[in-house]
């Protein structure tokens, strides 16, 4: 075995060495990521894909004489790639709970996993309207192609012709439906991914998302309105809209106020943990120490690297850094030091409002790990956009006055 076979001590020798399609070439711009390299959305995506760039190309190109033999990938492309999606969001709420698993068999009948998917009333208005949405694509390809077979050979397997009643497909028509679907394939998969994550934060209903909830709580007026007008207005508004009646509307109502964020969308507010306002105000007031608010100056050359009065600069930077941490330290309980790093990082990372209790808890266990207070400390003030996540996270999780005095600062 020669040097160029050997890496790490294993053999490195191709086993596709005469294989046309998958001889191994180093090569880092052409090579494309397959099989264990790859992921399922990968098939999703290039069969869409490849439909729309043969169709451009066509156009593009002036591929006059093409179009009666490209036309026929190009539909095929576009229905297997409808297939992919609606298996992919079929199987992924199956094996989260959330559709009941008929038994059927993979097959390639598109028409079915439609109609299994839009009859399983999805608790989610997005999900449910992309299905729906799917439906003149999918009554389409179907009646053509039923199960696949169609659009890839001359003649089906009752040995007739295929596409027999139809004589023309007008490629204009075709492009302009394939990036419509295009959009619709994308929603689904991504949304279906979306919903089954809300799901573990545990605010939802038999009838509604998390997501749901929410845009109902934005819905809805003020909670101190309730009593009034506007409130049964919105409440019309909301259940015609969701297709709930009063007790699903009671239902989602009383999750919606059990959930900080969507308290907050009410005007409600909620306690933090171990923060006051006023600790993380004094907070914000050191940080600014560090980060002061600098007026724009367009005649600013930058930094002059032959100024020798910038190490004084640095020296007294240095010296700031270290009161600012000492003060922090002081007046934060490790409790509150942790809460503090949760809600910078629950707004950075758009994290669910239900795992703000959560996340305190693991930050403690990290901080007791490390056992450096000061590090941590200097961590965060260390973030130019610590005051802005703070904000977002003290809406977020009802310190709704709070949140107004951040913006101020």
């Amino acid at each position: 075995m020669t040097e160029e076979n050997k890496s790490d001590g294993k053999d490195q020798t191709d086993p596709y060495a005469h294989d046309p399609f998958f001889k191994r070439i180093f090569d880092g711009q052409w090579n494309a990521c397959i099989g264990r390299q790859g992921h399922e959305e990968n098939y999703i995506d290039g069969y869409i894909e490849a439909a729309i760039e043969l169709a451009d190309a066509i156009f593009e190109k002036q591929l006059v004489g093409k179009r009666d033999t490209l036309v026929l990938p190009i539909l095929y492309n576009a229905r297997h790639a409808i297939e992919l999606a609606l298996k992919f969001a079929t199987e992924h709420l199956i094996e989260a709970s959330l559709i009941k698993d008929d038994g059927r068999k993979l097959s390639h009948n598109i028409k079915a996993y439609w109609d299994h998917l839009h009859n399983s009333a999805i608790g989610d208005e997005k999900l449910s309207q992309t299905i729906a949405a799917l439906k003149p694509y999918i009554d389409s390809l179907s009646q053509i192609d039923s199960d696949g077979q169609e659009l890839r050979y001359h003649r089906n397997r009752d040995d007739d012709p295929s596409l027999a009643d139809h004589a023309v497909a007008n490629l204009r028509l075709i492009r302009a439906s394939l990036r419509e679907l295009e959009k619709l394939i994308s929603t689904l998969k991504y949304r279906t991914v979306d919903f089954i994550d809300e799901r573990a934060a545990g605010s939802y209903t038999n009838r509604c998302s998390r997501t749901d909830l929410l845009a109902i709580a934005r819905i809805l007026p003020r909670h101190d309105l309730w009593n009034t007008d506007i409130f049964d207005q919105q409440k019309a508004v909301v259940k015609e809209r969701y297709g709930l009646s009063n007790k699903q509307f009671s239902i989602a109502l009383d999750r919606i106020q059990e959930n900080r964020e969507m308290r907050s969308a009410l005007g409600m507010t909620s306690d933090l943990l171990h923060l006051t306002d006023d600790d993380i105000i004094s907070v914000i007031e050191q940080w600014r120490r560090l980060h002061p608010v600098r007026d724009h100056d367009e005649d600013d050359l930058g930094l002059d690297y032959f100024d020798t009065s910038r190490f004084e600069a640095m020296k007294e930077s240095a010296a700031v850094r270290k009161d600012v941490v000492t003060a922090i330290e002081a007046r934060l309980s490790n409790e509150a030091l942790a809460e503090l790093e949760a809600m910078f990082y629950l707004e950075r990372d758009r994290i669910f409002a239900e795992y703000h209790e959560s996340m305190i808890a693991r930050v403690l266990r990290e901080h007791a790990a490390t056992n450096d207070t000061k590090a941590e400390i200097m961590h965060l003030m260390e973030k130019t956009n610590f005051l802005q996540c703070m904000g977002g996270a003290a809406a977020r999780l009802g310190r709704l006055s709070l949140a107004e005095r951040l913006t101020a600062m």
